[in-house]
């Protein structure tokens, strides 16, 4: 039993978390859901609209820079298509036009905010359950192609990968996105064949166009899983190659499963190792989805492994896996191509395992804990450049963007840069002008910039290094100085920034005003008082104050009413939201000094229980002569 007689000692413990290294360089996106999930949830077109600028703003706030959109999940379009229909997550019908183009939306909100839109497809999923219309514009355009399948883990159709039609059809797909949207990425979700696994579904297309002597990858002898596997490698090759012709600065990436493979002989074919202990789907096998071969040949910009596990599990650890993928493919690969190309690692994470206690993730039990460690785990990796989170998916992440901000993404970063596609040398800015709170500048050429506000005096080139300083990536031409306070004390930094991700020649500004920040941080005191004036915004790290309240002990600051999580002892520039103080009735309200007179012990209603102190927890009265003690045990 431990005993606490008339005083408490108060520690407030912060996350264990915070102070992690914020890297200036780092992919920090959610997949953001086309059917409903996350977005549109409604098909009112002003509530379409207000929410995809909510989701944003969060986003933005949470100090995130890219959203990956799902944009074609159903053999359907979020997006004019001259191929296939409207979705039906857009107004409830199949083929109904929205009256707005959603991606066009999408992209304009996205880049005014400095987040860049990734387009997400799924490239050949037709449905996840029973069979298309035959008279949808998909099963007119591709209708030949289509079959279907009915295992364990898949009951819909998809457009056959061994059709070289069908492979040219997704091609002409994914190319009117990329050549009609100013997207800044597109990314491939694995819906290639169907999960579990190809039996005979595909006989048609394996007799018309399987060559004779296809040689086994892995000299099992499945040369039917060879030959799919050629397939999907087709589509990822000749799509890598039409994108480097007309926007290179388009990333392509691919949302692989979380497991190659756990063949010996497929990995020794690549002279490389399987990731020890780990027992999980096999993409290679399942989904004829070979992403080794990928990085090897440089046909990716990046890859997003789906490592959908804990830290804290053995047979499907995340840690291990994320090792994995960053040093035995992105690094080892990226070492043996040219022109000092590289593949990307961003990882991909189950961010509804700390969310939903339903989602049967083993070790998620401690919710935002297990999100942090695997963040921890990925930034293990920023020595090679290979790092970034992608979270799956957009509303889980919502419930935790207060907590991963505080604790990993306390200040901004930059995408990694794609070095090695270095088109042209960007000129600095010029003519800058200071208008009310708006200070633009001019460029002939350049459409994006990175902004950076650091004290007078202070190096250009340290400041924009460190990502303390990085205030935002712009898309135009101006910034708003609101927020900043007396300006007297700051320099600008801007930086041509191209689309590959380069920054370039900075130009700098200095100017006089003060500009106030709108209140972004209130205060629940809960009938507390504190002796400082309450800040309403910070641009510095800021201690908290510990307020008082007669009759009553300060329990700690929390983010939410209902006192979640771990209370904060500070809070970081630009932190936003409301802070809760947490009280507790006080017990010190008679000293602790004991006599070695006779004790008589009463209970809180004046019950006598004794004249020894219980074995057990409770508040007791205790008498000694004419003095009076409470104690709690």
């Amino acid at each position: 039993m431990k005993k606490t007689i008339f005083f408490l000692v108060l520690v407030l413990l912060g996350s264990q978390f915070v102070g992690a290294e914020n890297p200036k360089y780092e992919f920090r996106a959610t997949w953001l859901t086309g059917n409903g999930i996350d977005w549109p949830k409604s098909h009112n077109v002003v509530q379409q609209k207000e929410s995809l600028c909510k989701i944003l703003d969060v986003m933005a706030k949470g100090n995130m820079n890219a959203a990956c959109l799902q944009v074609r999940s159903f053999s359907d379009a979020m997006y004019k298509s001259s191929y296939e229909p409207w979705s039906a997550s857009l107004t409830g019908t199949r083929g109904g036009d929205p009256g707005y183009d959603p991606l066009a939306f999408a992209i304009e909100e996205a880049h005014k905010r400095g987040i860049e839109l990734h387009v997400w497809v799924n490239p050949f999923r037709v449905t996840s359950s029973g069979v298309l219309d035959t008279t949808d514009l998909v099963w007119k355009n591709a209708g030949q192609w289509i079959i279907k399948y009915n295992n364990s883990s898949f009951q819909g159709q998809i457009i056959d990968p061994g059709y070289p039609e069908a492979r040219n059809y997704v091609h002409n797909v994914c190319m009117e996105i990329i050549n009609n949207y100013d997207i800044d990425g597109i990314v491939m979700d694995d819906y290639f064949y169907a999960y579990g696994g190809t039996y005979s579904e595909d006989a048609v297309s394996k007799a018309l166009y399987k060559p004779a002597n296809v040689k086994d990858v892995d000299k099992d002898g499945t040369t039917d899983d060879d030959w799919r596997r050629a397939n999907v490698d087709s589509v990822i090759c000749n799509l890598y190659k039409a994108i480097q012709d007309v926007k290179p600065w388009v990333r392509f990436g691919m949302g692989v499963p979380g497991n190659w493979s756990m063949k010996a002989k497929a990995a020794a074919a690549y002279g490389i190792s399987l990731p020890s202990g780990i027992s999980a789907m096999e993409s290679y096998d399942y989904l004829y989805c070979n992403a080794v071969e990928w990085a090897k040949q440089g046909w990716v910009d990046y890859l997003n492994p789906q490592i959908y596990w804990s830290t804290q599990v053995t047979r499907q650890n995340y840690r291990v896996l994320c090792n994995w993928w960053a040093k035995t493919v992105c690094e080892n690969f990226s070492n043996k191509l040219s022109d000092g190309k590289r593949v990307h690692f961003f990882a991909s994470q189950a961010a509804y395992g700390a969310t939903d206690p339903d989602a049967g993730l083993s070790g998620y039990g401690d919710g935002v804990l297990e999100i942090q460690r695997q963040i921890d785990a990925n930034r293990d990796n920023l020595s090679s450049g290979y790092t970034g989170s992608v979270f799956f998916h957009t509303s889980a992440y919502m419930q935790l963007f207060r907590d991963i901000r505080d604790s990993h993404f306390q200040k901004k970063a930059l995408p990694p840069a794609m070095n090695w596609k270095v088109k042209e040398n960007l000129t600095a800015p010029t003519d800058f002008v200071l208008t009310d709170s708006i200070l633009s500048w001019s460029h002939a050429t350049a459409e994006r910039f990175t902004v950076y506000a650091f004290p007078r005096g202070m190096d250009v080139e340290e400041a924009i290094t460190n990502p303390l300083y990085l205030k935002k990536i712009v898309y135009g031409n101006s910034f708003d100085l609101t927020g900043l306070g007396d300006i007297s004390l700051l320099t600008f930094a801007v930086c041509s920034y191209d689309r590959y991700g380069i920054e370039h020649e900075a130009a700098t500004f200095e100017g006089e005003g003060v500009f106030e920040f709108p209140q972004v941080i209130f205060w629940e005191l809960n009938g507390g008082t504190v002796d400082v004036e309450l800040p309403k915004y910070v641009t510095e790290t800021y201690t908290l104050p510990i307020p008082k309240k007669e009759g009553y002990e300060f329990d700690g600051w929390f983010k939410t009413k209902t006192f979640r999580g771990t209370p904060l002892t500070e809070i970081f520039d630009g932190w936003e939201g409301t802070l809760y103080a947490k009280w507790k009735k006080s017990t010190t309200d008679l000293p602790p000094i004991f006599t070695n007179e006779q004790m008589f012990v009463y209970d809180v209603m004046g019950r006598f229980m004794g004249t020894k102190l219980p074995q057990e927890n409770g508040i007791f009265i205790i008498k000694q002569g004419n003095i009076t003690y409470k104690i709690v045990l």
